[in-house]
């Protein structure tokens, strides 16, 4: 039997055979008939080629583009269960016929009307006909309806009496046209005004902004532009970018609706053999030295920040790299290091984010102390790109070997800033799930996307703080809609099918994507929303903090609950876009000065800071630490989980709050050992209540919720 490499296009050329194409016509089928079962593409494309190869292979003339399109009708009708998939071929298949007859129309003598100028083409004359394609191909329309909307369109133009127009201006007309016939819920074109390019190359006397430095400087601004306008009215659900356009929500990075918004690597991993990713074909060994080490990472990182918006984090830095050295402190040349510190900050323009620590052997100590040396004696450039973070566990201080290296690291952070420190427990390497699952077998890390919720918004008219909770709800169930539709809409672009080789950055996000379903929400303006609450002008008054205490449990709760219900991983985050809160406090303070001009809340509203990231509950407990300890704790407490501290004895909420601090402080966990006992479930699928002994829910079967077999505490 012979293989097909060749096929006659509808034109009659020949032209290479590629199978591919096949994998592209069923996944856009499975698309259009509103199926999740893409897998069956790169089957049944294999039954496609064996079958052309069965008629064709040994024929001196090569196969029809008809005769697969044939083909692939008969594979998808061959299978009972893709009878809806089969029907959506076959309809599209019909009107990529009707399309192909209109543009063999627009071949023909040009009708009467003004020039066309078109970006690349050049200009064109005027044909109705290349409306109505387009409309069929972009809307999906009929070729009844798309006539009806080319001619009156064609009417418009023509009542212009314009000589030239452009495309984009035929756009606007036929948008307009679709809009007014409910064809359409929002405009298919995306642009910027010409007004605001010139602008941003020559301001004018009404704005201060400096002009782009370079060229590169305006194709970013203009490609946030358009892509946070793509993602606006193309990703997010209707509700959601309401909530995001009115500052209830901010969702970050909408100008990168392709990239994962935080990236964390584990180094150890990436010197290994397929660099933790399953890439032995980049990687096929593991590194051997600090030079080849260095130059490893700095390729991947580079990978990664391609498909990252925010920084991208190494985890174990200088765990890794002793490694490389044998744990030999001789064998680590400082200078290398410090090159290779330059080296890594080039590849990630959005920061790089370097944790090491604790303080350990020699040779680690070694690497930590040259990275903080290397950024305290740089310039600020590279100490704005670069943040160091330090871990550090209970009773490191009284340690006098750890101390020195500690000391060091303060004083760098006194002079220039870094690195920042992180009191963490030393077992507390990686996080786990509400049940102690670890979710993903992947050393590596996402989080997928970022929203903020301003909790001052619903703060200005609550009653009490049942009402004001009661108000919060939906600003939650929308981020959880919006973050779930930005997941779907990067998984399709991490799984979509694409041409050997798959470059290195589009397998490391397969791999991410496939494994981690992490997003986070931001509280903002915590603080300002508690006083309000509370009825106090200091946000530090101890009625302020009850009040923020129950307001950032239930907020953790309730955004772990919407998440788990739409497939996500929920939790609370502390990092949001500099210019979010800006803008939420300018979207309130508008809000209060219509109602109330002479309103003394303007001017809390307007004040610096008021809106800031996370809470300010307790000074003394980092707050990243407090978010992930009690928001996993108090989504059970008040429900029906028992939590004990080694013995038999309850803990009351205010016990369990004060034993979480210990455990984050410099004082050191308390020798006790905290556990957590579930009487009873939610299913994630059904909603079910169910006795936690049962291993999946007796509703739907899910084991959504379900603890692994033998294992009834949460915590151990």
């Amino acid at each position: 039997m012979g293989r097909v490499n060749r096929v006659v296009n509808r034109n009659g050329e020949i032209v290479p055979f590629r199978r591919n194409r096949i994998v592209r016509a069923i996944l856009a089928a499975v698309r259009s008939a509103g199926s999740k079962d893409e897998w069956v593409a790169d089957k049944l494309a294999d039954m496609v080629v064996y079958f052309l190869d069965m008629q064709h292979g040994d024929s001196a003339e090569p196969p029809r583009a008809e005769d697969v399109d044939d083909m692939i009708e008969k594979a998808l009708l061959s299978s009972p269960d893709l009878h809806i998939v089969a029907q959506a071929f076959i309809a599209g298949r019909r009107q990529r016929r009707e399309i192909r007859e209109l543009e063999e129309a627009i071949t023909a003598e040009p009708a009467a009307g003004p020039q066309v100028s078109q970006p690349e083409q050049g200009l064109g004359g005027w044909n109705r006909a290349r409306i109505a394609a387009a409309l069929m191909r972009e809307h999906k329309l009929d070729a009844n309806t798309a006539g009806d909307v080319a001619e009156a369109v064609e009417r418009k133009v023509l009542e212009l009496q314009l000589p030239r127009v452009t495309t984009g201006l035929v756009r606007e007309l036929v948008d307009v046209e679709l809009l007014s016939r409910a064809l359409i819920a929002e405009p298919g074109s995306v642009s910027i005004p010409r007004y605001d390019l010139e602008q941003w190359v020559f301001p004018g006397e009404e704005t201060d902004a400096p002009p782009v430095a370079e060229q590169a400087e305006l194709s970013e601004r203009a490609s946030r532009r358009v892509l946070s306008q793509y993602a606006l009215h193309s990703i997010l659900p209707p509700e959601a970018r309401e909530a995001h356009l009115d500052g209830r929500l901010h969702f970050d990075a909408l100008h990168a609706p392709a990239a994962v918004a935080f990236t964390r690597l584990d180094v150890s991993a990436l010197l290994g053999a397929g660099a933790g990713f399953g890439l032995q074909r980049m990687f096929a060994e593991s590194t051997a030295g600090v030079g080849a080490a260095l130059a490893r990472l700095a390729a991947t990182v580079g990978a990664a920040a391609a498909f990252t918006s925010g920084p991208v984090a190494l985890k174990g830095l200088d765990r890794a790299l002793s490694q490389q050295a044998r744990d030999d402190a001789d064998a680590i040349v400082r200078s290398e290091l410090q090159d290779g510190l330059r080296l890594l900050a080039a590849q990630s323009a959005a920061g790089l984010l370097i944790e090491v620590g604790p303080p350990g052997s020699a040779a680690r100590d070694l690497v930590a102390r040259t990275l903080i040396d290397a950024l305290a004696s740089a310039d600020g450039a590279l100490r704005s790109q670069v943040r160091l973070e330090l871990s550090v566990t209970p009773g490191a201080f009284a340690d006098p070997a750890r101390k020195t290296l500690l000391e060091r690291a303060a004083s760098a952070a006194s002079f220039c800033g870094v690195p920042t420190f992180r009191l963490r427990e030393p077992a507390a390497e990686r996080p786990v799930g509400l049940f102690g699952e670890s979710g993903s077998n992947l050393p590596h890390e996402v989080v997928v996307a970022r929203a903020s919720v301003n909790l001052v918004r619903p703060a200005l008219d609550a009653r009490d703080l049942n009402s004001y909770l009661a108000a919060l709800d939906p600003a939650i169930e929308l981020a959880a809609a919006g973050l779930a539709a930005r997941a779907r809409y990067l998984e399709r672009v991490a799984m979509r099918d694409m041409p050997e080789p798959v470059p290195a950055p589009s397998r490391m996000l397969r791999a991410l994507v496939g494994s981690s379903r992490e997003v986070e929400l931001a509280p903002l303006g915590l603080g300002l929303a508690s006083a309000l609450l509370a009825g106090v002008e200091d946000e530090t008054d101890p009625a302020a903090q009850r009040v923020a205490q129950q307001v950032l449990s239930y907020l953790g709760y309730k955004f772990r609950e919407r998440a788990s219900r739409l497939g996500l991983n929920g939790r609370l985050g502390v990092a949001v876009e500099a210019a979010a809160s800006a803008r939420l406090a300018r979207e309130d303070a508008a809000l209060v000065t219509r109602a109330n001009p002479e309103s003394a809340l303007r001017l809390r509203l307007a004040r610096e800071g008021a809106y800031r990231e996370g809470a300010a509950l307790d000074d003394a407990t980092p707050l990243i630490a407090r978010l992930e300890a009690e928001g996993a704790l108090h989504s059970l407490l008040g429900r029906d989980a028992t939590v004990s501290s080694g013995g038999s004895e309850t803990l009351t909420s205010a016990e369990v709050l004060e034993l979480l601090r210990d455990c984050v402080s410099e004082r050191g966990p308390q020798p006790a050992k905290l556990s957590v006992l579930v009487n009873s479930r939610t299913c994630r699928d059904c909603g079910a209540r169910y006795p936690a002994n049962r291993e999946a829910c007796p509703v739907c079967g899910s084991t959504a919720w379900a603890v692994p077999p033998g294992q009834k505490s949460l915590f151990s």
